[in-house]
C-alpha cells in the first residue's frame, strides 16, 4: 500500500498524458474520421426524427423488451424483414462535463495500473520492468474494453480498429510515464 501510495504522481500523469494523447486522436489525427456513416437523406432523416419529438436516449429497433419477448412472432417477423439497429439521440453535448468524466475514466485506468505495478513491482524496479507491467496493463485498460459493444453493436471495422490503435498508444504511453516515474528507480 505504501508503494500504491508513493505512485500519485505517475497515476496523475498518465491520466493528463493519456487525455491529451486522446484528444489529438480526435481532433487532429485523421484515423477516426470515417467512424461513422452520413445518411442517404439526411434532412428527410432529421425532420422525421423532429416529427417524432424522440427524447435523448439509446432504442433499439425492433425493439422486444425481454428475452421472451424475443420470441414473439410478431417481433420475429419484424427482426427477420428489416431493417433493425440502434439509435442513440443525444442531448445538447456539454463539452465541459464530458472532458471532466473522460479524464476521470483515464485516472481510474492510471490508479489500477499502479495498483496492479505496486502488487507486482519493487521500488527501484528497473524501466524496462516497469514498463511491461505498465503498458500491459494500460493496454488492457485503455484498448479492448469497447470491443464487445463494437462487436454485438456492428461499430464497424474501421472503428474498432481505430479505437483498438489509439488504446495501444495510450497503453504503451502510460508505460513510459509509470517507468519514468518509478519511486527508486536507478539512474541510468
Amino acid at each position: 500500500m505504501d508503494l500504491l501510495l508513493s505512485l500519485w504522481l505517475p497515476i496523475a500523469l498518465s491520466a493528463v498524458a493519456v487525455w491529451i494523447a486522446s484528444a489529438i486522436a480526435w481532433t487532429v489525427l485523421p484515423h477516426h474520421s470515417g467512424d461513422m456513416k452520413g445518411l442517404p437523406d439526411e434532412n428527410a432523416f432529421i425532420a422525421s426524427l423532429r416529427q417524432l419529438n424522440i427524447p435523448p436516449g439509446r432504442y433499439g429497433f425492433p425493439h422486444c423488451g425481454s428475452h421472451k419477448a424475443g420470441k414473439d412472432p410478431e417481433f420475429q417477423k419484424k427482426w427477420k424483414e428489416g431493417p433493425a439497429g440502434e439509435l442513440t439521440v443525444w442531448r445538447p453535448v456539454n463539452m465541459g462535463r464530458n472532458l471532466l468524466l473522460t479524464f476521470l475514466v483515464h485516472l481510474l485506468i492510471s490508479f489500477f495500473v499502479g495498483y496492479l505495478a505496486s502488487a507486482s513491482l519493487a521500488r527501484g524496479a528497473s524501466f524496462g520492468e516497469v514498463f511491461q507491467i505498465a503498458a500491459t496493463a494500460g493496454v488492457l485498460g485503455h484498448a479492448f474494453g469497447h470491443l464487445p459493444n463494437g462487436i454485438w453493436f456492428q461499430h464497424g471495422r474501421n472503428a474498432m480498429i481505430a479505437c483498438l490503435a489509439d488504446g495501444v498508444a495510450y497503453g504503451l504511453l502510460t508505460g513510459v510515464v509509470f517507468a519514468l516515474l518509478w519511486p527508486g528507480l536507478p539512474t541510468p
